[in-house]
């Protein structure tokens, strides 16, 4: 099995919408062809990216869903038995509050187990199921609760000195919802998914 830190990172990104696909797949077999369809990509990248996987399984007649659907979540880290994932929210203004709605993470392997700002007054006005805290507890909240994850919403100009604080507390992995390009070290992986610059790109 190819181990998932040696999957390409657009290959990645790929396999795991077509995780998202077979979750909400009610057939018993889907083709390369289906799944290009859905996703906007050719029936033979598709099949290369499920070879880079390790998979080897397609047939002529497609590929069992299920099957294919365990063997993604294994390859990506998401097996089930594996416990879920804690996460944070890192800024709470409009679009980090919006994520303090546990329902967005239902499903998914993930948990939110803390929210972070820097304005106190913020954090003892908004309302969560989980607990929120001011910015400067990052570091303890972190290390205490075993989080490894954190969504980044703070404004642009503190997104880097934020993301230098979340690597030190520990952090594995940072998806940046700024505009700002931030730098992690080579051990700590990074998403960039600003609405702003999604957008910008289709313009190209």
């Amino acid at each position: 099995m190819t181990e998932k830190n040696d999957i390409p990172g657009p290959t990645r990104r790929r396999l795991v919408s077509l995780l998202s696909l077979l979750d909400d797949y009610s057939g018993k077999r889907i083709t390369s062809l289906e799944i290009g369809a859905a996703a906007g990509c050719s029936a033979s990248l598709v099949r290369r990216d499920l070879w880079i996987s390790g998979y080897r399984k397609g047939v002529s007649n497609g590929y069992d869903a299920d099957e294919l659907a365990v063997w993604l979540r294994s390859v990506l880290g998401l097996a089930s038995g594996g416990g879920e994932k804690k996460c944070c929210i890192v800024g709470l203004g409009r679009l980090g509050a919006a994520l303090l709605d546990r329902n967005i993470f239902e499903g998914s392997p993930f948990c939110v187990s803390a929210g972070f700002d820097s304005n106190v007054n913020r954090v003892e006005i908004l309302r969560s199921a989980f607990p929120l805290y001011p910015a400067g507890n990052i570091d303890s909240v972190v290390r205490r609760e075993g989080i490894e994850f954190a969504v980044l919403a703070v404004s642009d100009r503190d997104a880097q000195p934020m993301a230098d604080r979340l690597v030190k507390a520990g952090i594995r992995g940072i998806v940046n919802m700024t505009r700002a390009v931030i730098s992690v070290p080579e051990n700590v992986r990074l998403e960039s998914c600003s609405p702003v610059l999604s957008l910008m790109n289709m313009l190209a």
